[in-house]
């Protein structure tokens, strides 16, 4: 191998232009200019996308979740049609989780705060089953706060509104954070709630009380039908008391603090009622939104903003609650079902209503607790069939309940009594039955049978005649008008009651 050796005075040969060097230093200066600018421009769209979010979180998150606390889910959806969140959506790449119908079902939770008795019960507790495609419906189930779980996965036994409050205390107890026991508390009663009722339950969302006055406050209030007086002399104040509320029947104009004390007066009537009261708040609430158009409101979207970062939690993450706004702007104001579980069963003489598939069993037994459990057949053990049936029919048949059939049920041969214990389980299960009585035009009949009519009442009537097994016949024209409804059902000498939860076994 040979070298070329020169000493450091000789003249040096003459050099190109370094170009490869140049453009390598003028690269290194401007990669920080250019990261600059990236910079900058990210910091613009995420500013851009950030103020998106805040006029489309508007009502999707502080009326979904923060005013949506009361049930009011199916309506309050309704009211964020004008938001336009298709946009934001696309940006997000969100995607609603659902179950195997297509149905989007949320918990929703209304607790106290630090200044009431009850902090961390939540005395309010609902299930919203949304339907964005098919029916574009929602449908909303209220549980009972008294509701008692006898046993449980992991949350022990209890009634249904202090569950949350004791797996929350006991997991605050083992280490874990608040965030994260809240949450977690969430999701474990989420899954004891669905298993009671035979659903997934995808998501939840958690509101207290400061919350949801706060937002009545910032819409400027709302206005009311009350339908009844109210004077509740047990209503608990600030000091851990009690004192008088009372409110007079007619339109009333609501503050927040007022609309709150009238979501919650129980002793003036029952906790069916309240559920009643409180879905009817949440309809004015979305209604106000929507016309005082509060999307275009900056002051009101921080302050909403602000109530909801403070009062509100869920387990649904920003994409998915972005995608649930888009959800809601696909539902159909007419398409919406609301139940409440109740005690009006219809036993012992008593007169039933729709959701009354509970009873009230002594208190001796619940250590002088009042509680509500789940009416059973036969007796014992204590099951869910009942309300598993219901929640089978009124969220996976939910298309009957949207028809709104009316029912008549004549006694044609059966055994006496037939035709009210079928309208009375009816009843119990959502169906408005408004005539029951012996068919005054037919003979005795040996079989039973459903009136078809055809028309747009055929898909309902087939309905009926697969879950009675009673099957379809031409309407005889020798039915008077009075006795022919939606669905005419002729209860014959075949005729053999069973419950609603057996037929669909």
């Amino acid at each position: 191998m040979s070298f070329t050796v020169r000493t450091l005075k000789s003249t040096p040969a003459r050099r190109r232009f370094p170009w490869k060097r140049a453009v390598l230093s003028v690269l290194t200066i401007a990669r920080p200019i250019m990261g600059w600018y990236s910079a900058w421009k990210r910091r613009q769209e995420e500013e851009q996308r950030s103020l998106i979010l805040k006029r489309s979180l508007l009502i999707l998150v502080a009326v979904l979740c923060a005013l949506l606390l009361l049930a009011g889910t199916a309506k309050a959806l309704i009211g964020m049609k004008s938001l336009g969140v298709r946009t934001l959506v696309s940006m997000t790449g969100g995607e609603l989780p659902h179950d195997a119908n297509g149905f989007t079902n949320i918990l929703l939770l209304g607790q106290g705060d630090s200044s009431h008795d009850g902090k961390d019960l939540t005395d309010t507790v609902m299930v919203a089953s949304i339907d964005p495609t098919k029916t574009k419906s929602v449908v909303v189930l209220s549980l009972p706060r008294d509701l008692y779980f006898l046993h449980t996965e992991k949350m022990g036994k209890g009634r249904l509104n202090s569950l949350y409050r004791d797996y929350k205390g006991y997991l605050r107890g083992k280490g874990m954070e608040s965030p994260e026991a809240v949450k977690e508390s969430m999701v474990q009663l989420s899954a004891e709630i669905g298993t009671a009722l035979g659903i997934e339950i995808h998501g939840a969302v958690k509101v207290d009380f400061e919350g949801f006055v706060q937002a009545v406050d910032v819409l400027g209030g709302i206005d009311i039908e009350v339908p009844e007086d109210i004077v509740d002399t047990e209503y608990p104040d600030e000091n851990y008391g009690i004192e008088t509320f009372n409110l007079s029947r007619g339109m009333q104009h609501l503050d927040g603090a007022t609309a709150l004390k009238y979501a919650r007066s129980r002793h003036s009537s029952s906790d069916f009622s309240r559920s009643a009261r409180q879905q009817q708040i949440i309809v004015a609430m979305a209604e106000k939104a929507k016309k005082e158009k509060l999307h275009s409101d900056v002051s009101a979207i921080s302050e909403l903003f602000g109530i909801l970062k403070e009062h509100v939690a869920t387990t649904l993450g920003m994409r998915e609650i972005i995608a649930l706004a888009a959800a809601g702007g696909d539902i159909d104001k007419t398409q919406v079902v609301s139940m409440q579980l109740s005690d009006r069963n219809g036993l012992y003489n008593s007169v039933p209503e729709p959701g009354g598939l509970l009873y009230a069993p002594p208190r001796d037994l619940f250590e002088g607790a009042s509680v509500l459990l789940p009416v059973s057949i036969p007796e014992f053990p204590v099951t869910w069939k009942q309300v598993q049936a219901l929640s089978s029919l009124i969220f996976g048949q939910r298309i009957v309940f949207l028809s709104r059939p009316t029912v008549s049920i004549l006694n044609a041969g059966s055994k006496p009594g037939s035709a009210r214990a079928l309208a009375n389980e009816l009843i119990r299960y959502g169906f408005t039955v408004d005539h029951v009585a012996n068919a005054e035009t037919l003979e005795d009949q040996e079989t039973s049978w459903i009136a078809q009519s055809g028309g747009t009442n055929e898909p309902t009537q087939k309905f009926f005649g697969e879950l009675l097994n009673i099957p379809l016949q031409p309407a005889n024209t020798i039915l008077s008008a009075d006795e022919t409804r939606d669905i005419t059902i002729i209860l014959g000498k075949d005729y053999r009651y069973r419950a609603v939860q057996d037929l669909l076994e």
